[in-house]
């Protein structure tokens, strides 16, 4: 166990597994994802600034969850997340279909290389910031139901 910064306040904890906050703020977070999953449970396919206005949850956090695959964009995202290899607009997780099945996004995450910097700071104020999302589920085998 060695101690790691925690990614949303900063603060010294012992990192145990696969963990990038501590404790504190993995209790606020599963809290906020549970505030996100019961909203769009009631209303499917609300834009993210209903999402925020409505949980208080911040931008930041939603694309975080929609990179995780824990939720996805529902139609047409105009470029709210790309994909880390090609800069395709995509509805969720880190890679288009296409990167993904080449198999070129398996190789970089095995040889642990560095994404494109580039798309993860990218941003386009012209875009607006009306996105459907929704609550993406999983059965116990990590299939989509």
């Amino acid at each position: 166990m060695a101690n790691h910064e925690c990614a949303r306040c900063h603060r010294l904890f012992e990192k145990v597994a696969f963990e990038e906050v501590c404790p504190t703020c993995f209790a606020i977070e599963e809290e906020e994802f549970r505030r996100i999953k019961e909203f769009l449970t009631q209303y499917p396919g609300a834009s993210s600034n209903e999402v925020m206005r409505h949980t208080g949850v911040s931008l930041k956090t939603i694309k975080r969850y929609l990179r995780e695959d824990r939720l996805e964009i529902v139609g047409d995202n105009k470029g709210f997340i790309r994909c880390e290899i090609c800069g395709k607009p995509i509805n969720s997780g880190y890679f288009c279909d296409g990167c993904y099945k080449e198999g070129t996004a398996r190789k970089l995450k095995e040889r642990g290389q560095g994404l494109r910097s580039a798309s993860v700071s990218w941003k386009d104020e012209s875009i607006p910031l009306k996105k459907s999302i929704q609550y993406r589920s999983y059965d116990t085998k990590n299939k989509r139901i």
